[in-house]
């Protein structure tokens, strides 16, 4: 993997999110025509549209391509788990305005965290503690 963008990774609509993930799931470069097998199933996009997709995740800097031959071969320039903290630095900022005690609230509240959950949370930041 190349060089990964740290400051200032944008928000993905859901269409280029999709491509990402699968480009993150494969661990290795991946073609068009293995994009569009499975995008083509799963959300019947063309060829044409994936490509459209994955150029304008060049432009954003999130993938790079090498061509072998007269295919290109996509492969992440931002991780998954960069692209993940930057999102959620993102709803943490948007929906609880920095407030890990009120997002940890809300999941309690709409019991999201089970007792275990809690018990490794609370196990997370005393290990961090130290």
């Amino acid at each position: 993997m190349k060089k990964q963008k740290k400051q200032g990774i944008g928000r993905l609509p859901d269409s280029e999110l999709a491509i990402m993930q699968i480009i993150w799931e494969a661990k290795e470069p991946v073609g068009t025509g293995y994009l569009a097998d499975i995008l083509g199933r799963e959300r019947e996009w063309s060829r044409s549209t994936i490509q459209v997709l994955l150029a304008r995740l060049e432009e954003k800097k999130f993938v790079a391509f090498q061509k072998k031959g007269r295919l290109k071969f996509y492969e992440p320039l931002v991780s998954q788990e960069v692209y993940r903290q930057s999102e959620t630095r993102i709803f943490l900022e948007q929906f609880y305005h920095n407030s890990y005690k009120g997002l940890v609230t809300a999941l309690v509240q709409e019991e999201k965290l089970s007792r275990e959950d809690i018990q490794e949370i609370i196990e997370m930041i005393q290990a961090d503690e130290s």
